[in-house]
């Protein structure tokens, strides 16, 4: 890629994850996550890690984007749906990382990107995938993610710093994740908090997995396989759903 490509990749990075928050009392903001859009079978969906996203927590919305008269518009997910396997070898159930919800075919979540100079430019929409299109990661071919981290309370709410973490290696899967090398020296679970379910994207705008977990001792990052989790939404939607 020439230096201006990829700046474009980078710029484009910055769109393929969409953020969650959990709102507690009065609306006001408890937990954060990411996740990403995808459609599938001409319905739309928001993927996200289950670890996240906790079984029987309530309150989760996705943030839409400024809004003039109440700061931040959300949209409230009704239902998350989550997975559980069987462990081959001890026969106990577990928990799959992974979760998903149908939310309306024209929702959409935006954001503006800014100049080197601190001004906005033109307010962008979040990348939507093709859930059929996700592919599983190659040995050579770079990665990345983004997410949004350190919350903390400001005069307008809650305020994060956003983060991008490019050129990430892809090493070997594991059943039901990829693991990836960071180009940076592992900077701690808390730096990464808020990421979780982010989308992990290639450089030919590709989606595949989903950011679970970071193990420091091996400087490296966990993403959920969506190539074995596409049943789930596949079982959903042939489970005669309303659209």
């Amino acid at each position: 890629m020439t230096a201006d490509e990829d700046n474009e990749w980078l710029q484009w990075v910055k769109l393929s994850s969409v953020p969650l928050k959990q709102l507690g009392h009065d609306d006001i903001p408890i937990g954060m996550a990411s996740g990403c859009f995808v459609t599938y079978q001409g319905r739309k969906f928001i993927l996200t890690a289950s670890h996240a996203v906790k079984l029987n927590s309530s309150g989760w919305v996705i943030e839409l984007g400024p809004d003039n008269r109440r700061g931040t518009e959300f949209y409230r997910v009704a239902r998350f749906y989550y997975l559980s396997g069987i462990n081959r070898e001890s026969g106990q159930i577990v928990e799959v990382d992974f979760t998903f919800a149908e939310i309306p075919a024209d929702l959409e979540s935006t954001f503006y990107l800014l100049t080197p100079f601190g001004a906005m430019s033109a307010r962008q929409s979040r990348h939507v995938f093709d859930l059929e299109a996700v592919r599983n990661p190659d040995i050579g071919e770079r990665y990345a993610f983004t997410g949004e981290i350190k919350p903390s309370t400001g005069s307008s709410g809650l305020v994060t710093q956003p983060v991008i973490y490019p050129g990430l290696r892809y090493v070997e899967n594991t059943g039901s994740y990829h693991r990836f090398i960071l180009p940076v020296p592992h900077p701690g679970h808390d730096d990464f908090r808020g990421c979780s379910g982010a989308s992990i994207v290639d450089t030919k705008r590709n989606l595949v997995g989903l950011v679970s977990g970071g193990i420091i001792d091996s400087n490296s990052i966990l993403g959920i396989a969506l190539s074995g989790c596409k049943w789930a939404v596949d079982f959903y939607c042939k489970d005669i759903r309303p659209a």
